[in-house]
């Protein structure tokens, strides 16, 4: 009965440091746990905390960076764009502009030939030159149709009308035409093409009419009366 009863307490004894030391355990593997969860929680604040609001300023500004490059991008393109317009425009204008002036010029040279040959060929007329003067009044009515002169034009045709091809013919009036260029048919053509309000229509026909009966010869001109 003695033995079974230290056995008892035996047993008792063992039992009991055994549950201390797994209590001891238990506690320590808490203890190490909540240090841990500690340490974690302090490192997971600092990300937060620290880290974190560093990453997004790092992120915000590299954005911004890329912002910008793709704005001056966009600005420098669309500057290139502004200034070729620019050009182009300028470019138009300054044609339109040169163009007028050219056009302005020809008008004011055709104006100067005109009158130049215009008085030539009143000097010849007078001398009785009239194949002569017929030539320098056949330019002078080209430059003053180049110039819109209509006014010395009409006085040109009918001095060709009434003082030249009366006193020509056909002949003479081929030879001009062969010796200096003056092609009084050219001439017709162009007139009427430019007869827009029918203003010529009256001195083209008489000047056709006095070809038509102008002598094919020289031979076949009626003799001057002394």
């Amino acid at each position: 009965m003695t033995d079974t009863l230290k056995t008892v307490v035996k047993m008792i004894e063992t039992s009991t440091n055994d549950s201390i030391d797994l209590i001891s355990k238990v506690d320590g593997f808490y203890n190490n746990a909540w240090e841990k969860l500690v340490i974690i929680g302090s490192v997971a604040f600092a990300i937060v905390g620290i880290v974190l609001p560093l990453v997004i300023q790092w992120y915000q500004k590299k954005t911004l960076k890329l912002s910008e490059e793709l704005l001056k991008k966009e600005m420098e393109s669309q500057i290139g764009k502004i200034k070729d317009d620019i050009i182009g425009e300028m470019t138009e204008k300054m044609e339109a502009k040169i163009k007028d002036y050219e056009v302005k010029i020809n008008s004011l040279n055709a104006s100067t030939n005109a009158k130049a040959f215009h008085l030539q060929a009143n000097l010849s007329l007078d001398k009785e030159s009239y194949q002569s003067a017929l030539g320098d009044y056949i330019t002078a009515s080209f430059d003053y149709l180049m110039c819109d002169d209509y006014q010395n034009l009409q006085t040109v045709l009918n001095l060709i009308a009434t003082n030249c091809l009366p006193n020509l013919s056909l002949e003479e009036i081929d030879d001009l035409k062969t010796m200096s260029g003056n092609d009084i048919s050219a001439l017709i053509e162009e007139l009427e093409s430019k007869d827009n309000n029918g203003a010529l229509t009256r001195i083209i026909r008489d000047i056709k009419l006095k070809l038509q009966k102008a002598p094919k010869t020289i031979k076949d001109k009626p003799a001057k009366q002394s």
